[in-house]
C-alpha cells in the first residue's frame, strides 16, 4: 500500500485525513490549535484572578463580621432634666429634682420581665396588664396598695403629645376631685420629655385612699422609643415620696434589652 505523504503544490503542506476523507492543511490546523491553547490559557488566568478576588472579599467580610459581633451595645449617658415650660394648669414647677445616682437604702435595682431596668422600693409586688391594644403596662405596688410605680411604652409622636392624648381620653380628668398641678415640657440629654402632675380623688381599679397625688413623666429614651413612668401616692402624707419614687425610677431606668451604665459611676 502506498503511504500518503504530504504534497507541496504551491501552497502549505497537506495530508489526507482518512476519517474526514479529505485533504487537510496541517500548518493551518497547527495555527488554529495554537490559538485555542492561547485562549484556554487566558481563560484559566482570568478564572484564577476572579477566584482570588472572591477569596479576599470573603476574608474581609469575615473579619468585619467578627469585629461587629464583638462591638459593645449602645450605652446611655444620663444628664439632668432641663428647665420646664408650664402649659396651663395650677402653679408649681414641672422640673424633677436632679438625680444624684445614689440608690436609696430601701430601694433595689430590678430588671423587669419586659426588659426594663429601674429601681423600686424593696418588697413591692409586680403586676402586668396586657391591654387589647397598645403595649403591656407594668405596675409595682406597695404591700398596702397606697403607692404605685407604673412603666410602659407609648406610641404617640412626642412625649407631650402622649400626655395631651391621655388628658383627652382619661376618665381621671373627668373626676370631680381632679386638679392639675402642672403640665409642661422637659428635656434631658437633648431628648424631649413632658411631665404632668395632678391630684384626683378617684382612680379606676385602685383603692380609696382619699386624694391621690400623681406624677406622670413621658420621655424619649436613647433607643428612640417613648416611655412613661408614673408615681402614685396619697396626697395626705405630702408629695416628697412620689417625687423620690419617680426620680429614682427615672435615674435607674434603662430601655428594654439595652446596656446602660450604673448611675453615679
Amino acid at each position: 500500500m502506498r503511504s500518503r505523504e504530504p504534497v507541496r503544490a504551491d501552497g502549505p503542506a497537506r495530508a489526507f485525513d482518512p476519517v474526514r476523507q479529505e485533504w487537510q492543511d496541517t500548518e493551518e490546523e497547527r495555527r488554529i490549535a495554537g490559538l485555542h491553547e492561547r485562549d484556554a490559557a487566558r481563560q484559566r488566568t482570568a478564572l484564577h484572578g476572579a477566584l482570588a478576588v472572591l477569596a479576599a472579599c470573603s476574608l474581609a467580610f469575615g473579619v468585619w463580621a467578627l469585629g461587629w459581633k464583638d462591638e459593645p451595645g449602645p450605652v446611655a449617658y444620663r444628664g439632668e432634666w432641663g428647665p420646664s415650660r408650664e402649659e396651663g394648669g395650677g402653679g408649681g414647677s414641672t422640673a424633677s429634682p436632679s438625680p444624684t445616682g445614689a440608690l436609696p437604702a430601701d430601694y433595689e435595682e430590678v430588671t423587669d420581665l419586659q426588659g426594663y431596668r429601674l429601681a423600686v422600693p424593696r418588697g413591692w409586688e409586680r403586676e402586668q396588664i396586657s391591654p387589647d391594644e397598645g403595649h403591656d403596662v407594668v405596675n409595682y405596688r406597695s404591700p398596702d396598695g397606697a403607692r404605685r410605680l407604673q412603666v410602659y411604652q407609648v406610641g404617640e409622636a412626642t412625649p407631650y403629645d402622649s400626655l395631651r392624648e391621655y388628658l383627652k381620653v382619661s376618665s381621671v380628668r373627668k373626676a370631680e376631685g381632679y386638679e392639675q398641678i402642672s403640665f409642661g415640657r422637659l428635656e434631658r440629654d437633648g431628648l424631649p420629655a413632658a411631665r404632668l402632675e395632678h391630684l384626683t380623688d378617684r382612680i379606676p381599679g385602685e383603692r380609696e385612699i382619699g386624694i391621690w397625688h400623681v406624677i406622670d413623666q413621658r420621655f424619649e429614651a436613647f433607643d428612640g422609643r417613648l416611655y412613661a413612668v408614673a408615681a402614685y401616692g396619697a396626697e395626705a402624707d405630702g408629695r416628697a415620696d412620689e417625687e423620690e419614687l419617680l426620680t429614682t425610677a427615672l435615674t435607674w431606668f434603662c430601655p428594654p434589652f439595652q446596656e446602660c451604665p450604673t448611675p453615679g459611676t
